[in-house]
């Protein structure tokens, strides 16, 4: 029965095996995360962490604005265009 534990890492949740390096899984949500690590766990202990042990979250760029402000965007992206039919 492995200890299993869960923890966030960057914007998502992964599912780590005790002394394992990397995850055994990534989810979007803390739910998932939680039941997966249940399920592989087999009746062991599972361990829920908030903290991000590799710094990830800290790290995270800011979210990508959608539909741009023309007056926000530089000249330089402004100079790009679609070209259809190629």
């Amino acid at each position: 029965m492995p200890d299993i534990t869960v923890h966030r890492h960057g914007d998502r949740w992964s599912v780590l095996e005790a002394g394992a390096e990397s995850p055994v899984q990534e989810f979007e949500t803390r739910e998932a995360a939680e039941s997966a690590a249940r399920a592989l766990a087999e009746g062991g202990r599972v361990e829920v962490t908030d903290e991000d042990p590799t710094g990830l979250q800290q790290d995270a760029a800011p979210p990508v604005e959608t539909g741009a402000d023309p007056a926000k965007v530089s000249a330089r992206e402004r100079a790009r265009s679609v070209q259809t039919g190629l």
